[in-house]
């Protein structure tokens, strides 16, 4: 090893290390040209040496110039064949500076890629920073420079995982050592990915300062190759992209088919139970409140979800069609339609209005005669009591053996005679109240027999009394004196006595059994005649009152003191003020239940009227295809203004009745089906599917005004590129700036269409692009459509332009995307080496 410690020694460390770099450029390069010579079977061995002749310069300039020496020089050059003498060998070169003075090429510097696109432009640093873009993230790895940046290995292993990680494992890779390393990236780059290798790992592993020129020409290769990959990795994703919306279409028909037809089962099997004939079995007061309950809590929390699934499914497909219409596929024509269901919901509706009425009809009819067999039970005990107590004296054969007892058993004929209209008049209410019952309760057919009895024991009384009172009377022929006072005051008592029971009954109507003004008024008219009854009774129980005093100074024995009787009135007498302040209480209650009825009905009728009617705009504007997308937006925004404006106080109003109801206790509204909770969820599913439509509709602008969806992540992307190679940050790029940005951004394009696009985006001319018209090109090239057409094109261009692909190809282009995968190969036929994308496409992918 040479002595560095004298100025000699080091100027040999120096020409060392030139000779060193000079045989590594020299290498690097030979195997350049040979990459592009091999194409007409030519190769260089010497580079100094083969070029002598002009003839391999001259092959290699037409191969990477894309035009043939006579076509730019105006003649041919001396094969190396001819090329024989001096003069021929100074021709061919006259014609190499030639051709390169009229393509404008300098070699200066420049990458394979930079020749073979015909870039004037140095993409030095737009390579540097499409190399550091592509390994950030990766451990270990900082991409600065050429030449250092790249001694271990790591940097190339990077860029290979990037792009094919199926290649190659970074984590292996890193635990190697560098040589180990650099050779691995190097065998899978030149076996994996045919990139040449025009270095050996030598040249990089422990070189100080690796030889940046042989580095760039080798890593423009690789930029090459994956940029070329990761167009056809877009090409793949415009495929994923049509798949994912066929697949989400046949989404949501899956969903909507099976949401509709469930909503469609549940409505008629409802339907079907919410008939009069599933009364029929109800028998009891008891039982009817329990339907009734069960009603009110379907109506208050099964009904309201399924108008709300309803409104869900109605959304589901107006999605799927909108998403249909805007990706241009054929509409989905569903099995069971909207207008199906909301049809299918009126009828259950008059189902519920039906089924409610009559069983509320049943409630009243069954309380009614609750009430009536309470009166009846209470009268025929009366009347029973009467058959029983006279019974034994009437059909008893003892008539009497003196004038007293005869006399007191004429006495007891006669009050029978008296008392017994009446109780033939009770017996004959409590028919009417028999009659008044609904046969289908329980308590029915029992009153009847009762009454039946009842009826056949007071004609056999009545038989027994004319038979006994004949037979008393033959006895009485002696009975001269008759108590005509005791016999009137008995008499008037009972009268007394009975008034005193119907005034008594009358005053215990119930008030609960009124459930409208009407009746609760029928029931103070009644009251009020009972209270006159009462305060004429007065004088009657006063002359009774004196008539007993009489009759007991005379110690006459009496059945009935009159005292007790007047206990009796005086409660009576004192209960009827009591009882007209009830009832006026109830009256004004029925007024107060029935004015919040009507409220909360005109309420909930005018919210769910104004929701419909919004609802059905909002569809309405939403399906119309005539109209502009910007037409829909403004009349949407009225329609949100003006629903903000009148629909929200209609809910207000609605909870401000139900709270009037719940206050006084209403429990039931006949006047309407609608509930609180109903209101509510109809208001808020009008409000989703307002704002839902605005939504869509402002995305849908969004997309029309740019052409195409641009992600956070490609605009951050584009303005990176932008602001780096604005090196002067003016504002704008001038030519060079954008062919470096072009190649920063991965995209690779021809010398002259980069020409041609910067001019026809410099609307101006001033030499400058705005970053508005750097990112339109940009987006331009990174977009990719779904229709038919776009998808057609990014399958030939995977399969390279063939009819068919490969499933090879498909993997490899798909790698990873299970699900993608997984759809195509279960629809798309032919052979594994030949699978027909043109009819999967079309039959497939573009049904929906």
């Amino acid at each position: 090893m040479a002595d560095t410690s004298t100025p000699w020694g080091q100027r040999k460390v120096i020409d060392e290390t030139a000779d060193e770099w000079q045989k590594i450029q020299t290498k690097t390069f030979t195997r350049w040209c040979n990459v592009y010579l091999k194409e007409r079977g030519m190769a260089m061995t010497d580079l100094f040496q083969d070029v002598n002749d002009g003839t391999n310069l001259l092959n290699l300039l037409e191969i990477i110039g894309k035009d043939t020496i006579q076509s730019i020089c105006g003649r041919k050059f001396y094969p190396s064949a001819k090329c024989k003498m001096d003069i021929h060998k100074l021709e061919n070169n006259n014609l190499v500076i030639d051709y390169l003075k009229k393509k404008e090429l300098k070699l200066v510097n420049i990458g394979s890629s930079d020749l073979k696109d015909g870039n004037l432009a140095d993409g030095k640093e737009g390579l540097l920073l499409w190399c550091r873009k592509n390994t950030a993230g990766y451990r270990n790895v900082d991409v600065q420079n050429f030449s250092r940046s790249w001694t271990d290995g790591l940097a190339f292993c990077a860029l290979i995982n990037k792009f094919r990680p199926d290649l190659l494992n970074f984590e292996e890779a890193e635990a190697m050592d560098e040589m180990s390393r650099m050779k691995l990236a190097f065998d899978v780059a030149s076996n994996q990915l045919g990139i040449d290798a025009l270095l050996d790992a030598e040249d990089i592993v422990g070189n100080a300062k690796p030889d940046e020129k042989s580095i760039i020409a080798y890593l423009s290769l690789y930029f090459a190759k994956f940029a070329s990959l990761a167009q056809q990795d877009a090409m793949a994703d415009a495929i994923k992209r049509a798949l994912a919306i066929t697949m989400h279409h046949e989404e949501l028909c899956k969903l909507y088919e099976g949401d509709s037809e469930s909503l469609l089962s549940w409505i008629r099997v409802q339907t079907d139970k919410l008939t009069p004939e599933a009364l029929e079995k109800i028998d009891s007061t008891p039982s009817i409140k329990l339907i009734i309950d069960a009603m009110n809590d379907y109506k208050n929390t099964v009904k309201p979800t399924k108008q709300q699934a309803l409104a869900a499914t109605e959304a589901v497909l107006a999605n799927l069609h909108l998403s249909q219409r805007n990706n241009e596929r054929p509409m989905y024509a569903p099995s069971v339609e909207i207008e199906n269901l909301e049809t299918e919901f009126n009828t259950l509706d008059k189902a519920e209005t039906a089924y409610t009425t009559e069983s509320l009809n049943l409630l009243d009819a069954f309380e009614h005669t609750d009430y009536n067999l309470q009166r009846f039970s209470n009268k025929i005990v009366k009347v029973e009591e009467f058959v029983g107590t006279n019974t034994p004296t009437f059909t008893s054969t003892d008539h009497g053996d003196s004038v007293s007892s005869c006399s007191e058993k004429l006495k007891k004929c006669n009050l029978f005679e008296l008392q017994e209209p009446k109780y033939s008049q009770m017996l004959a209410s409590c028919r009417d109240f028999v009659v008044s019952c609904n046969d289908r309760h329980a308590g029915t057919a029992g009153a009847k027999s009762q009454l039946e009895a009842c009826t056949t024991s007071l004609n056999a009384l009545l038989d027994a009394q004319k038979n006994f009172k004949e037979q008393v009377s033959l006895q009485l022929e002696k009975e001269n004196e008759l108590s005509a006072l005791r016999e009137k005051y008995d008499n008037d008592v009972n009268n007394f006595q009975f008034a005193l029971f119907e005034w008594e009954e009358a005053l215990m109507e119930p008030v609960s059994l009124c459930n409208n003004v009407d009746s609760i008024v029928q029931v103070i008219s009644r009251s009020e005649e009972v209270a006159n009854q009462i305060s004429a009774g007065e004088a009657d129980l006063v002359k009774l009152e004196e008539m007993g005093s009489e009759l007991s100074s005379n110690n006459i024995p009496l059945d009935t003191d009159v005292r007790e009787v007047r206990n009796i009135f005086d409660e009576a007498k004192n209960s009827c003020g009591g009882r007209m302040g009830e009832l006026q209480d109830a009256k004004a209650a029925q007024e107060a239940k029935q004015a919040a009825r009507v409220a909360f009905a005109a309420a909930a009728t005018a919210l769910i009227e104004y929701c419909t009617e919004t609802s059905r705009m909002t569809v309405s504007l939403t399906r119309r295809m005539s109209m502009t997308p910007e037409s829909q937006a403004e009349k949407l925004s009225v329609l949100w203004e003006s629903f903000n404006a009148e629909g929200n106080p209609l809910l207000e109003s609605v909870e401000t009745t139900s709270d009037a109801q719940n206050l006084n206790k209403i429990y039931v509204n006949t006047l309407t089906t609608q509930t609180v909770f109903s209101c509510r969820l109809v208001h808020a599913e009008c409000i989703k599917n307002l704002k839902d439509s605005i939504e869509i509709n402002a995305a849908h602008i969004l997309a029309q005004s740019q052409g195409a969806e641009m992600s956070a992540e490609q605009a951050r992307e584009i303005r990176e590129a932008f602001d780096n190679f604005d090196k002067d940050k003016s504002g704008g790029l001038s030519f060079k700036e954008f062919t470096d940005g072009l190649q920063g951004m991965g995209l690779v394009i021809g010398n002259d269409e980069a020409e041609s696009e910067f001019k026809k985006r410099d609307v101006d001319g001033n030499g400058v692009l705005s970053f508005d018209e750097f990112a339109g090109y940009i987006l331009e090239q990174f977009q990719s459509g779904t229709s038919e057409s776009d998808v057609l094109n990014a399958f030939s261009s995977l399969a390279g332009g063939k009819g068919v692909i490969s499933v090879n190809e498909l993997n490899q282009y798909f790698a990873g995307e299970v699900k993608n995968l997984d759809y195509i190969n279960s629809n798309m036929k032919g052979e594994d080496d030949a699978k027909d994308y043109t009819g999967f496409v079309k039959e497939v992918m573009f049904r929906i």
